[in-house]
């Protein structure tokens, strides 16, 4: 397996499709996620400025026009085995219950509650299925380190916000939001292209409930990319940047739980 792309790489995509030799072009394609999106009639925070932001941790060969990140190539790596993927769902579905968990508590968040891209749920039926059909092993895995430190970061933010009465004049709730639209949005593009590769290398073709959702899962990212700029517009120019400079640490938590999926010889 060709090394890839170090854990800075901005989406779930870019890191695991770039490991794979799949085409640089069609990385930014996919994970800059405005083709899964209608575009709006006006100017929307998240598909102008929050969009710049992730571009420009892209690599050259990502996005050969906006990319600036330097590639930084992990090395010594194997295939990935079912464990090692049972693994990446486990984490996964951590830091997603951390997810619900802050949106749940927050005022400020009612909005993000049943969206309908939720993701506990399906990733709770994967499990038992692969644990019952593929590898009884997985029943016994906990969640790894990675996992553990993204969903704790999470709901470190979420206490902080539950603890500010003016949540939504608060850094922190637009720093939040932006993990909340990086994670589950890369998942909605380049999380279903992953789960094509690891279906057809490890699981004969099945395809997981994690990849599925019930109704239409374009209108439900709409939805939520419009209750995110009709939150930005009440932001401050410091929140707005808040919102901006959480685009790092949200790539670099996201993309540590691929890990699981290059993992070391």
């Amino acid at each position: 397996m060709r090394a890839f792309s170090a854990l800075t790489v901005p989406c779930l995509l870019a890191l695991l499709l770039g490991a794979q030799g799949w085409s640089g072009r069609l990385i930014t394609r996919m994970a800059s996620t405005q083709d899964a999106v209608s575009m709006p009639s006006q100017a929307s925070f998240v598909q102008t400025e929050m969009r710049a932001a992730a571009m420009k941790l892209h690599t050259r060969e990502q996005a050969p026009k906006e990319g600036a990140a330097e590639a930084k190539p992990r090395e010594n790596t194997r295939d990935p085995t079912v464990l090692d993927y049972a693994q990446f769902l486990l984490d996964s579905k951590e830091v997603y219950q951390a997810f619900e968990e802050v949106c749940g508590s927050v005022g400020a968040l009612e909005k993000f509650r049943g969206t309908g891209l939720e993701r506990v749920e399906p990733l709770e039926k994967d499990l038992k299925a692969l644990a019952a059909d593929f590898d009884a092993g997985v029943a016994d895995l906990e969640v790894a380190k990675y996992g553990a430190e993204y969903a704790a970061f999470l709901r470190e933010l979420g206490e902080k916000l539950t603890a500010d009465e003016a949540a939504g004049a608060s850094n922190e709730v637009a720093r939040f939001m932006n993990h909340y639209y990086n994670h589950y949005f890369a998942h909605t593009a380049g999380g279903r292209m992953i789960g094509k590769k690891m279906s057809k290398m490890l699981l004969g073709g099945l395809e997981l409930e994690f990849y599925q959702w019930e109704g239409d899962v374009k209108e439900y990212m709409t939805k939520v990319r419009e209750d995110i700029d009709e939150m930005a517009l009440g932001w401050s120019p410091e929140q707005r940047q808040a919102c901006l400079d959480e685009t790092g640490k949200s790539f670099e938590l996201s993309g540590k739980l691929l890990a699981h999926l290059n993992p070391e010889a």
